[in-house]
């Protein structure tokens, strides 16, 4: 078993290293696209321009750069997701394409909550405490570029110590650049499915005594570190 998720960065003081950081971030595991695991045919929202617009944002892998479909508050730039999954999960990394930085309809608040029950109303959420209290009014260091030059979905980076055993999220975009708008494209996770499968082949093998034998998993996970945190 891991003790790095019972770590957080407070705990160390401020005197690591990135790669330090990285593991108390992350932990060991998948990184996994977790996709198939949102419940889609439940996925809403509140202030939404189009009322039932909220599944137009959890799209495919190959459809995550689609700007035909997207979501757009309607009276301010106030705006929540609630999205549930089928089944419990372990998150790692948020996938969000928002407009560019500068956009005006680019939010620069996103508030983070996890296991309501149901989409919460805008009075609910102001009197609670989230997970993460993000500046996305930037993107996280290290955005990605296609080959054509287009902008990549964002990752960024979550706590995974305190969303080790999660059913839903909530998303409360906020604050956008100069309009009372907010849009969003695409959003997405990252993590570890807790349903597992045996691998039937490994039945009878004794595990390697010197742990050094043991493979590490190469995941690639985005630090803290490359974006702002609110609060």
């Amino acid at each position: 078993m891991s003790c790095a998720d019972d770590l957080t960065t407070d705990d160390l003081n401020g005197a690591v290293t990135d790669q330090v950081l990285e593991r108390v971030t992350a932990g060991e595991g998948s990184n996994t696209n977790l996709w198939g695991q949102i419940d889609k045919d439940n996925v809403t929202g509140l202030n939404l321009m189009e009322p039932s617009s909220a599944p137009k944002v959890i799209k495919t892998w190959d459809e995550r750069l689609d700007d035909e479909d997207y979501v757009e508050s309607g009276v301010d730039d106030d705006l929540i997701l609630h999205i549930p999954f089928v089944s419990s999960l372990r998150l790692r990394t948020l996938l969000l394409l928002p407009p560019a930085p500068g956009h005006p309809h680019r939010p620069s608040r996103l508030r983070l909550f996890a296991n309501l029950p149901h989409c919460p109303d805008f009075s609910d959420l102001e009197s609670m405490t989230p997970i993460m209290d993000l500046d996305t009014s930037m993107p996280p260091a290290g955005i990605r570029r296609l080959p054509d030059g287009r902008r990549d979905v964002e990752d960024w980076g979550l706590k995974v110590q305190k969303l080790a055993n999660v059913f839903s999220v909530t998303l409360l975009f906020s604050e956008a650049a100069t309009s009372l708008k907010s849009t969003i494209y695409y959003v997405g996770f990252k993590g570890d499915p807790k349903t597992q499968h045996m691998d039937m082949s490994k039945l009878g093998q004794v595990p390697a005594q010197n742990a050094a034998d043991k493979k590490v998993d190469e995941v690639k996970e985005q630090k803290g570190a490359g974006y702002t945190t609110i609060r």
